[in-house]
């Protein structure tokens, strides 16, 4: 089945074989650029059959972000017969498609949700380990708004200097965020030593979100101190895999911890490196390769004849022929 990537500014990344996500990270920082143009581009340079536009086509596997579900909706042809795959990533369930994409385990069921990890950073460079095992600088890489209002204040980055430590905010505001112009370097952690990434609290662990942040670390040979979530803790095999802390306190505990005792930063780092590879980009296509060119066509060939042909859906009515959608589909 032909494998087509929705995104509704295909046009302004050009040619796939021109883009390398490795050496232009800055213009994957945005979730939907991340999961929908990343994905298409590396399973590209794997040499899948995968094209990327802004116009579903009439027959095969549509994949695109949950974000851009209504443009997507509106392109599909008057009656398309397609399969459609979307990447759920921080959204709400997408009740429009066949199959979901979820970025940790929580939601999976391995027929119509699958869980398949967030790409780990492009270009990533690792730390030096001529650093030695002395935490000199602590660094948030992402969004300021995953990070919790507590480790943005003077108190935390107050504590970090008392102890000589260096607090890098590598973060940006998501609706201020301008690629490649916003000076980020979350690609870049030759002199970074500690990784601290702790959102508010959430009863519900954040169950949207992934872990990519904790194999983001393991890569980079920095050990991490993460708040309390979901993704993460399905990850964990021991406190070797990070520290998990719960606010301000929490993580002026760890770091304390850490400076404490050399042997565990080290055992950490060593740690990481192992688990790194089961996060690897080779890994991750694989498990794309499995989901678009074996398991869906044999799901659609089970499903021949039954599958709806779906026409296109005005802007107001597509949470309507959405609903319908779920309602028609046969029972699993």
């Amino acid at each position: 089945m032909e494998v087509a990537f929705f995104h509704s500014g295909a046009r302004e990344f050009g040619p796939l074989a021109a883009i390398d996500p490795d050496r232009e990270p800055h213009r994957f920082e945005r979730g939907e650029h991340a999961w929908t143009v990343q994905t298409c581009l590396r399973l590209a340079q794997a040499g899948l059959p995968v094209s990327l536009a802004d116009r579903a086509p009439a027959q095969g596997i549509v994949v695109f972000h949950a974000k851009e579900r209504r443009e997507m909706l509106r392109s599909l042809p008057a009656g398309a017969d397609v399969l459609l795959v979307a990447i759920r990533a921080d959204n709400g369930e997408c009740r429009a498609a066949d199959v979901e994409v979820v970025q940790n385990g929580r939601f999976a069921d391995g027929r119509r949700r699958v869980f398949i990890p967030f790409w780990p950073q492009p270009g990533l460079v690792p730390r030096d380990p001529g650093r030695g095992e002395t935490i000199r600088r602590a660094a948030f890489k992402g969004f300021t708004r995953n990070l919790a209002p507590e480790l943005r204040s003077p108190a935390w980055s107050g504590f970090l200097a008392s102890l000589r430590i260096e607090w890098v905010l590598d973060g940006v505001d998501y609706h201020d965020h301008v690629a490649g112009q916003d000076g980020l370097r979350w690609a870049d952690y030759r002199d970074i030593d500690l990784v601290v990434a702790v959102r508010e609290p959430d009863p519900r662990l954040h169950t949207g979100k992934p872990a990519a942040k904790l194999y983001n670390a393991w890569s980079a040979g920095v050990p991490a101190v993460l708040g309390r979530e979901h993704a993460y803790r399905e990850m964990r095999q021991s406190e070797l895999d990070y520290l998990e802390v719960e606010g301000l306190a929490g993580a002026q505990a760890a770091v304390a911890r850490l400076l404490a005792d050399p042997g565990l930063y080290r055992r950490m780092v060593e740690h990481g490196r192992r688990r790194a590879d089961e996060f690897t980009v080779e890994r991750i296509v694989e498990r794309w390769r499995a989901l678009l060119f074996a398991e869906l066509p044999a799901f659609a060939e089970t499903r021949r004849g039954r599958l709806l042909r779906r026409t296109p859906v005005p802007l107001k009515a597509w949470v309507r022929v959405a609903s319908r959608l779920l309602a028609m589909r046969p029972r699993r």
